[in-house]
């Protein structure tokens, strides 16, 4: 059957709040630098209070959802499925991914509220989160809207719903309905601790189910034991698609015996969070396409290097004629 859309997006859907500070001051919060730092709704208040008053942006991102808004703003037909609360902070989210032509899929609860990440980001461009997820951690297997996975060309997903029991059992469930309708499966493992805590059952659920697969550097390293240049060698032996993520030094591809180092753009980055969500957005957005996997990993490395040079994870205009160039 012809797909309706290239990507469904299953993720946790999160405001993201952000703030520049100096160094000095996450150790003031005794918060640990360059880290996601989980948190519940008191600390969340707390942190949110200590900020508010001072210069910030608020802007829908999560993981999985920064990378359905980037294939929607090149052009690609997405879906977003997550839960959100019943507050004001969930209608600006639908608001938002409405008005970027996403459909829809967040489910709303009121026990609830939307979940948060507060951003500091220091003078280094590196970001230091803490994310109360409230409503994300909800989503449950009756949550996933099945009939539009089948009609996807790519599920996408990342390790931060392959952790918690619900959120893991959702995941699966859409899986197993991608794979018995013959639409591809992404994975982005997203994060080294986190792949560090779940190795045994992150490599089960990527040798059994996953088609593409996005690394950076440290997650290959951890992932497979090896350094990242072998880790796509070695990654691929159980994926259709290896994708190790390099930075501004670009990314490596493997597929089969076909393998790709694709060079990256060196550009004067003030926010670097954004940039491997970004770089699956514009692979994922060629990969739908049709184009070759070496221009799939050059429309990443665009998309990537255009996101660091803004603050947040949402590109701030369309560069969907640059990419199509590609």
């Amino acid at each position: 059957m012809e797909k309706e859309f290239d990507v469904f997006g299953i993720g946790n859907p999160l405001i993201d709040i952000l703030i520049k500070v100096e160094s000095d001051k996450l150790i003031e919060l005794d918060l640990k630098k360059g880290t996601m730092h989980l948190i519940d709704k008191e600390r969340a208040n707390q942190l949110y209070d200590e900020v508010s008053k001072q210069d910030i942006k608020i802007t829908p991102a999560g993981a999985c959802p920064n990378t359905v808004m980037g294939v929607a703003n090149l052009g690609g037909k997405c879906v977003l499925c997550g839960k959100i609360g019943s507050d004001d902070r969930g209608d600006i989210y639908e608001d938002v991914i409405t008005k970027d032509n996403i459909k829809s899929c967040l489910v709303r609860t009121s026990a609830q509220s939307t979940g948060q990440v507060i951003s500091f980001i220091t003078p280094d461009s590196e970001r230091t989160m803490a994310t109360h997820l409230g409503a994300a951690i909800t989503l449950q297997k009756q949550d996933v809207f099945e009939e539009d996975i089948v009609k996807s060309k790519v599920i996408y997903l990342t390790g931060y719903v392959l952790e918690a029991p619900n959120l893991r059992e959702a995941a699966l469930h859409a899986i197993s309905i991608a794979k018995e309708n013959n639409v591809k499966v992404a994975i982005d493992l997203a994060d080294p601790e986190l792949i560090r805590r779940n190795i045994d059952d992150l490599r089960k659920i990527v040798n059994e189910h996953a088609d593409i697969l996005f690394l950076n550097e440290s997650e290959a390293e951890v992932f497979s034991g090896v350094g990242a240049e072998e880790a796509v060698h070695k990654v691929a032996e159980n994926v259709e698609i290896a994708i190790v993520k390099l930075g501004k030094k670009g990314a490596l591809v493997k597929s089969g015996s076909d393998v790709y180092n694709v060079q990256g753009h060196v550009v004067d980055a003030v926010d670097t969070t954004g940039a491997g969500d970004l770089f699956a957005a514009g692979f994922l957005y060629a990969f739908t396409q049709g184009k070759s996997l070496d221009k799939c990993a050059a429309s990443g490395n665009l998309v990537a290097s255009k996101i660091v040079q803004q603050i947040g994870a949402k590109l701030e205009y369309s560069i969907k004629e640059e990419i199509d160039k590609i």
